[in-house]
């Protein structure tokens, strides 16, 4: 600033007179931000410095892996049969139930049924203790190959004629009616149409097997093993052969062999007349 001589005396002027750059003030504040700045991150700095350092991560090797939910782990293996008490079980059954396992994990039906066969054709000191099981998975395989399969071996594939007649079809195959019904899924007998394809059961030739001390019985079809049954009573007939007439629940009641209501509607479903069957001890 200055003072100079002006028209009403001396005058105050704020500017010096030789001030030509009018940027001198920006440079001053701009210093003044810049020691501001530098006051700031210091404190900063002092601020982090007081912290408790935090401690160190554990280990890798020492951290505890996480549980897997329950949902998420490995189911358990079946447990195999048990080997009799007195020795191990020959290799040649260890062997084959190796092979059924692996056969029921995959599904294959016509595997394991021909495993089972082959385990039940062992000496009984080989499977003994396990029959009864292998009986009765091989039963429900023969089943679902019969009645979903509708396996070639035993099943058949007819046209319908015109003037065909369900009954007559089952029974030009020695089959039964209910047999017919349930293979292809038909609620009556009534609806057939010309031309069209039906399954039907093969001339089957059934054989029961009744086994009065056992409680049990076997049904055979063609010579080999279908299926076992529970005998839920006592067993009245004396042992020896008969035959079925075309009912059968009146004869089985007649000879006082007992079956379940499933299992007695199941043989009322395959067995047609004059089946075969044997009443033995054991």
């Amino acid at each position: 600033m200055s003072f100079q001589r002006g028209k009403f005396g001396i005058e105050y002027n704020p500017r010096p007179v030789d001030e030509d750059s009018p940027g001198v003030g920006w440079i001053v504040a701009a210093i003044a931000v810049s020691a501001l700045t530098l006051v700031a991150v210091a404190a900063v700095r002092r601020a982090r410095a007081a912290r408790p350092a935090a401690p160190p991560p554990r280990p890798a090797a020492v951290q505890a892996a996480p549980r897997p939910a329950a949902a998420d782990a490995p189911p358990l293996p079946p447990a195999p049969p048990p080997a009799p008490a007195s020795r191990a079980r020959p290799q040649v059954a260890q062997n084959l139930l190796l092979k059924l396992e692996r056969a029921q994990a995959a599904r294959d039906v016509e595997l394991a049924v021909s495993t089972l066969e082959q385990l039940r054709a062992l000496p009984p000191d080989a499977v003994g203790d396990i029959e009864d099981d292998l009986a009765r998975q091989l039963g429900a395989l023969n089943v679902r190959r019969l009645f979903v399969d509708r396996n070639r071996q035993w099943v058949t594939e007819v046209t319908v004629r015109r003037g065909d007649i369900a009954s007559r079809i089952a029974a030009e195959h020695g089959a039964t009616l209910a047999s017919l019904l349930r293979l292809n899924a038909l609620p009556s007998a009534d609806r057939l149409q010309v031309n069209q394809r039906l399954y039907v059961l093969d001339h089957p030739k059934f054989r029961l097997v009744v086994h009065r001390s056992k409680k049990s019985a076997d049904l055979f079809i063609k010579g080999r093993f279908f299926r076992r049954y529970d005998v839920i009573a006592p067993v009245r007939a004396e042992e020896g052969e008969y035959e079925t007439p075309a009912n059968l629940r009146s004869f089985l009641s007649a000879k006082g062999i007992a079956f379940s209501p499933a299992d007695r509607a199941e043989l009322e479903t395959l067995l047609p007349a004059k089946t075969p069957v044997a009443v033995a001890d054991p």
